[in-house]
């Protein structure tokens, strides 16, 4: 489930994002809720299990607020230029598509991180031999041809001590696993340690994984919760109770996997049961943490917007502190 693979749309199926008709459902309060639209990254997987218990345990009625069934995107930007037009009230994104959309100039920002280390990682065979990213000298390592895969590359290798000149990358678009199962390639940029490295044990051939923040790369958030800043002047009450409600729905997948498996298979049931529990129980190490689930850490934003500009991969400098907002966070959730 790398972010390289995350297939196209017809843009007509994002466009469908309206409120919907009918009568508006009711919050605790007996007030009727305000009505909201999704937008996610990819289609419905482990790591949207908080939104779908979310939705499933009412923690969104709850709060106020009555989230349509999420959509998915035409492409893994698609989200963040629909909810700048006030087409989808929020989004699924990640940190580094939204601070490039910043440096456009794109008003929108993160108000809540949901997963907060990168997913991406180099995966190899176990038998390869690599261990570390010295290891990487004299292989040829698979990618989909962003620039970003040679920056990863580049930042964990010297920070293994070792010239990443002495690696061959080799671009395989977006058949990175079948390309490291096939022996195309020794090592693969850009899958997931939460998905592709479960699939390939699961096909019988173990991994090893490398996480790039462990290696020279700065901490980021892989997913956020996006928002317009207009929508989160205007309705700062629907932009806390999604927050709040997603916060719990969190909190409970994380706690019991079951339950977020129940929650996501209700929405697609051609999700493969093994697969999404153990994703769920090793995401909860990138989401239960920090000081509440959600948690944006300022000083990371900044960090990771400077990374992202010495290395080319914005087109201008980017405050990141001003990239995010944790007014709308409910502290001490986990």
């Amino acid at each position: 489930m790398s972010r390289h693979a995350r297939a196209l749309l017809p843009i007509c199926t994002v466009l469908l994002l309206v409120i919907g008709c009918g009568t508006p459902a009711q919050s605790h309060t007996g007030a009727p809720a305000q009505r909201a639209s999704l937008v996610l990254d990819w289609y419905p997987n482990s790591d949207h299990a908080g939104i779908y218990t979310a939705m499933a345990r009412g923690y969104l009625r709850r709060h106020g607020v009555d989230l349509g069934k999420p959509r998915v995107p035409s492409d893994s930007t698609a989200q963040i230029k629909l909810v700048a037009a006030g087409t989808a009230d929020f989004g699924i994104t990640y940190e580094t598509d939204l601070l490039a959309a910043r440096a456009h100039r794109i008003p929108v920002q993160a108000v809540m991180c949901i997963v907060q280390h990168p997913l991406d990682t180099i995966m190899s065979l176990s038998r390869s031999g690599i261990r570390s990213p010295r290891d990487l000298a004299g292989k040829r390592i698979g990618m989909a041809g962003t620039p970003g895969d040679r920056a990863i590359v580049s930042a964990v290798m010297r920070a293994d001590g070792v010239s990443p000149a002495r690696a061959t990358m080799v671009n395989v678009g977006y058949n990175l696993l079948p390309a490291l199962l096939s022996g195309q390639v020794d090592a693969v940029v850009g899958v997931y340690w939460t998905w592709e490295a479960i699939q390939a044990r699961m096909k019988g051939y173990p991994v090893n994984v490398l996480r790039v923040e462990r290696w020279g790369v700065p901490n980021y958030c892989e997913l956020t919760l996006i928002s317009a800043e207009r929508t989160i002047r205007a309705r700062p009450s629907l932009v806390r109770g999604t927050v709040q409600a997603l916060q719990q729905g969190y909190a409970y997948a994380e706690a019991h996997p079951q339950a977020g498996w129940r929650a996501l298979h209700a929405a697609d049931s051609s999700l493969n049961h093994s697969l999404i529990v153990h994703s769920i129980r090793l995401l909860r190490s990138a989401v239960v943490t920090g000081p509440t689930i959600g948690y944006l850490n300022p000083g990371q934003w900044k960090r990771y917007a400077h990374w992202l500009g010495v290395h080319g991969l914005i087109d201008a400098p980017v405050n990141g502190r001003a990239a995010m907002t944790d007014r709308f966070l409910s502290p001490s959730i986990h």
